[in-house]
């Protein structure tokens, strides 16, 4: 019966000339803005599933493009729907409202909520550091220290211990946090460092190697 009464209306449309009423964006596109937007802030927020480990798969800049087509594609139809909602219907639902509000929660969440910092776990990291300081010539590959994937941890050249952040790791650009307790760090002669002091003997460093 539904189905006749569809074809019915097919045909009455076609005989009058009458418009098809457009369709507001519904549950279906708000499933995958959902789903999209909680991987995006997992993945900002550093609670995405670490890459070393039983994590493997999990790599958190393939799932960051991916959200971002996802949520390309919905804007993309959520705008067309509202339009034609809005513009040549002339008419209201209460469907438009959600996967907008979704996206602007979830952003300011990312921007201003709470959020774990390098000293908040400053502890771990220093002491993986003093190790690695009293074991010269050692270090350690791949770990996590809270939401922190850390790529290497190593010593310098003066003593001091650098823990690289796999996360920004960019070609030839790296950054992370240094411990030097007896100096300002100095950087290497292979690469071009800044560096900014935290607190007490830790600092954040950027560097771009030299080819």
């Amino acid at each position: 019966m539904a189905r006749m009464a569809s074809l019915d209306r097919w045909v009455y449309q076609q005989l009058t000339g009458e418009r098809t009423r457009a369709k507001p964006p519904g549950p279906i596109l708000l499933t995958f803005v959902t789903a999209a937007v909680a991987v995006w802030v997992c993945v900002k927020r550093n609670w995405w599933p670490s890459p070393f480990g039983a994590h493997t798969w999990a790599d958190p800049l393939l799932a960051h493009l991916l959200v971002l087509v996802v949520l390309a594609v919905s804007g993309l139809v959520w705008a067309i729907r509202t339009l034609y909602m809005l513009g040549r219907d002339r008419r209201w639902s209460w469907w438009i409202l959600p996967a907008p509000v979704i996206v602007s929660a979830a952003f300011a969440f990312v921007v201003w909520g709470p959020t774990t910092t390098f000293l908040d776990t400053r502890s771990e990291f220093e002491a993986i550091a003093v190790d690695i300081r009293e074991n010269p010539g050692t270090s350690r590959e791949e770990f996590e220290i809270g939401p922190f994937d850390i790529s290497r941890a190593r010593g310098g050249p003066s003593g001091e211990v650098y823990f690289v952040d796999n996360s920004t790791i960019f070609f030839s650009f790296t950054s992370g946090w240094v411990y030097s307790p007896d100096h300002e760090p100095g950087g290497r002669d292979d690469a071009d460092f800044s560096f900014t002091h935290l607190d007490g003997p830790w600092y954040r460093y950027e560097s771009v190697y030299r080819d």
